[in-house]
């Protein structure tokens, strides 16, 4: 296949920085984040202002502009420390992980489950290290998989591909037929890994989130109700730089007695209820610079009005 110019230079670009923060120290590789992030933050400020209007749309006048800013700052920073924690992958072994992360009880908890060979979902916000939540719970011993789309430049989505391949994350590409393969893959007894906090770009269920109205993708609910396993919501959180606290909450049940769609709102709405409250506690930890913004109405379609 032939690739156009411009993918093979970002593809080059992408292996050259991704080689230099492989071998250096993690907290170094960390800094190397920290000085992008703030030249993109506070030279560029690219989303900067639309990141501190949604804090203020969830918030309204609880912090000063001043606390707004660090929550905003804070959160741009740990999406490049979670960059860099990606393309760390390679050399981010399953005992340095154990050693970095606090996992408390949540490995026996997600375990005792997954031993009796059923699957299961977990779902995790887009806080603290999304990248160190999917590590932790393989490094846990769970059999993870997931769902991507495909992106632009095939040769830096194949070089991601390789890289989790290499942990044992398996991926499934969307499609048509995919949901079969959701299917088959938790029947097997593995464990589906979702980031469910954006907004749906079609009609899905709709929920209370962060004290507004929001449109998500029905997956969720829809794969636990037609297995009949549980959602795990997942939450983890940077303490510092370089320690994690990784936490398997409750799991939520599908209910034989409800009707489809009723149990399917049931079950987004609870998963989504932990994170509200995991947001709350700790925003800055909570990536709010989402280009589908959860709490973003539905576009109009051409067939609306």
């Amino acid at each position: 296949m032939k690739h156009r110019p411009k993918h093979v230079l970002e593809y080059l670009t992408v292996r050259a920085v991704a080689g230099l923060i492989q071998h250096l120290p993690y907290r170094v590789a960390l800094g190397l984040g920290w000085g992008i992030a703030g030249l993109v933050f506070y030279v560029l400020r690219y989303r900067v202002s639309a990141a501190k209007e949604r804090i203020r749309e969830v918030f309204g006048t609880r912090y000063s502009n001043r606390e707004v800013n660090r929550i905003a700052w804070q959160s741009w920073r740990d999406f490049c420390f979670t960059a860099v924690e990606m393309v760390r992958i390679p050399v981010s072994s399953p005992v340095w992980i154990r050693s970095v992360v606090d996992v408390g009880d949540s490995d026996r908890k997600i375990l005792a489950h997954v031993q009796t060979g059923q699957g299961a979902i977990i779902a995790a916000p887009h806080m603290g290290s999304w990248e160190m939540a999917t590590l932790t719970s393989l490094a846990c011993g769970v059999r993870l998989f997931t769902v991507t789309g495909n992106q632009k430049n095939q040769l830096v989505e194949e070089y991601i591909h390789r890289m989790r391949m290499g942990t044992g994350f398996e991926t499934l590409q969307r499609s048509a037929s995919v949901l079969k393969g959701i299917v088959r893959k938790i029947r097997e007894g593995k464990v589906l890994a979702l980031l469910p906090d954006v907004r749906s770009r079609t009609p899905g269920v709709v929920i209370q989130f962060l004290g507004k109205t929001a449109n998500i993708a029905g997956g969720l609910g829809l794969i636990a109700k037609m297995t009949g396993v549980p959602v795990f919501p997942c939450v983890i959180t940077r303490q510092g730089w370089t320690r994690h606290r990784y936490r398997i909450m409750e799991p939520v049940w599908p209910n034989a007695n409800l009707e489809k769609k009723e149990d399917w709102q049931r079950i987004t709405q609870e998963v989504f209820d932990v994170f509200d409250r995991a947001i709350r506690e700790q925003p800055e930890q909570w990536f709010w610079f989402n280009k589908r913004w959860i709490l973003d109405p539905l576009e109009p379609t051409a067939d609306s009005g």
